[in-house]
């Protein structure tokens, strides 16, 4: 009986989400929920032509109890010709050593060892048993830690870059599993650190659902879970919506991600929100570690910002505001000093004289400097990286640098002053002084990838030799 009612629920579930003749790696920790997992995917696999493995990793947090586990996955494996992947972990040492709890430690140290599996003995999905009340006390422990709708979603059926992870027992209670587990005469191992409420998870398990469900809602597991499920559908509607602004230059420069003021400051704010988290994530490479606070911060900025307007973010980012754009770059401030100062970035940004010909490195940036002939040149094209100049026409030694008070620069309308230049080309106030210039004296020669003088060759020159520079980035 219990099986009917797990095959109607289940079986299209494991069917949608996993195609036929498809490697599927089992996470299977020896307990009730995995045993029922494996078993029911064991019956399954022949008509979907599935090849099936298990994979155990043993935490060494319970001591024999956890070697216990490993065996006895391992046995029950071996009996029924499945392929068994184990392996001894020390999740103690890594949460003595870094900020991880003893679960997340677990966590990371599990679904590492998963990955490594998967990859290397060429799995297409790993298929984990989380069920309807671990989705529940997922939900729960969010809303209690603050979240929004996306958080509110918690797991879904399928996820990972490439939908590689599979949870097809969402829809399934603990007690279902359990039921089945007894008609199905499936051994499993109890863990009996499940039932001490010395973490979060537990305490929520073991005592705050109880009395919600005792005093509030004797339908509070599902009621959490159906949260979940329409939070996970209006979730991914707000995120097409984000995306197709993230693809439209109105909203989003596309060169880096930049919003422009003006146009985003319509939308509603939780466009406002989507977007500020899509340039974060663009620039960082992750959506975590952007607060609900800091993003507040940021929509503030972008709304009411100004010119020159800063914000400094998590992991020493800085928010900045920019002739009607909000960006995110990693910034040049060191924020480790002992003493509190602070100071550029380690890298050597003092002026140092150009290698003629050679290599000068400056900041992230390398100066190449090659002489070639008269042939050479002529009709050369150039681009914004490389310049052509005779260094006679200049006084004094060539020069890479930063800006400097009295710095100008020779135009074709005549000299102007350098930051009045910078100004009318619009570059952010916090760019200016990491901008590398060559030089000659106070004379710019050229705002490298910007401006050149005008007494840098344009055309043909009667000279045998002519010095041609490279600007690169450093390790390019």
């Amino acid at each position: 009986m219990v099986w009917h009612k797990l095959e109607a629920l289940c079986k299209g579930c494991f069917c949608s989400l996993l195609p036929k003749r498809a490697k599927i790696l089992i996470a299977c920790s020896g307990g009730a929920d995995s045993m029922a997992l494996l078993a029911m995917l064991s019956k399954l696999a022949p008509q979907n032509a599935w090849q099936l493995a298990a994979a155990h990793y043993e935490h060494g947090i319970r001591g024999e109890d956890s070697l216990a586990d490993a065996r006895f996955v391992e046995d029950f494996c071996r009996e029924r010709q499945i392929p068994c992947f184990v392996e001894h972990g020390h999740v103690p040492e890594l949460a003595a050593a870094g900020s991880h709890t003893l679960e997340q430690a677990a966590r990371s140290l599990r679904y590492e060892f998963l990955e490594r599996v998967r990859q290397e003995q060429g799995f297409d999905y790993i298929v984990t048993a989380h069920h309807a009340d671990d989705q529940a006390e997922t939900v729960l422990m969010r809303i209690l830690r603050g979240t929004g709708v996306s958080g509110l979603a918690a797991m879904r059926p399928q996820s990972g870059a490439d939908g590689h992870l599979v949870r097809p027992l969402l829809k399934v209670t603990k007690a279902e599993l359990l039921a089945y587990c007894q008609q199905e005469q499936i051994p499993y191992r109890e863990d009996a650190t499940n039932w001490v409420a010395d973490c979060t998870r537990n305490c929520l398990r073991l005592e705050l659902l109880p009395q919600l469900q005792r005093e509030y809602n004797p339908e509070i597991r599902r009621a959490l879970c159906q949260l979940a499920e329409v939070a996970a559908e209006e979730s991914d509607f707000l995120q097409g919506e984000i995306a197709r602004f993230c693809e439209d230059e109105a909203y989003m420069r596309q060169e880096d991600g930049a919003l422009v003021q003006e146009t985003v400051a319509k939308l509603h704010p939780a466009l406002q929100r989507g977007l500020i988290r899509k340039l974060w994530e663009r620039v960082t490479g992750s959506s975590l570690d952007l607060s609900f606070a800091q993003t507040e911060l940021l929509r503030q900025l972008l709304l009411t910002g100004r010119t020159s307007s800063r914000q400094e973010l998590t992991h020493h980012y800085l928010a900045h505001v920019a002739y009607g754009y909000l960006t995110i770059d990693k910034s040049n401030l060191d924020m480790s000093k002992s003493d509190g100062q602070i100071g550029k970035s380690n890298l050597d940004m003092s002026e140092v004289t150009v290698n003629i010909p050679g290599v000068t490195c400056w900041g992230d940036f390398q100066l190449i400097a090659q002489w070639q002939d008269r042939t050479e040149y002529q009709g050369a094209k150039t681009s914004s990286e490389e310049l052509y100049l005779h260094p006679e026409h200049f006084a004094e030694p060539l020069v890479l640098r930063s800006r400097q008070s009295g710095d100008f620069m020779n135009l074709p309308g005549g000299r102007k002053k350098l930051k009045k230049i910078m100004i009318d080309d619009k570059i952010p106030h916090e760019q200016r002084d990491t901008l590398p210039l060559l030089a000659a004296g106070s004379e710019v020669i050229w705002m490298i990838g910007r401006r050149r003088s005008a007494n840098c060759l344009q055309g043909s020159a009667d000279y045998h030799r002519i010095l041609y520079l490279r600007i690169e980035k450093r390790g390019n």
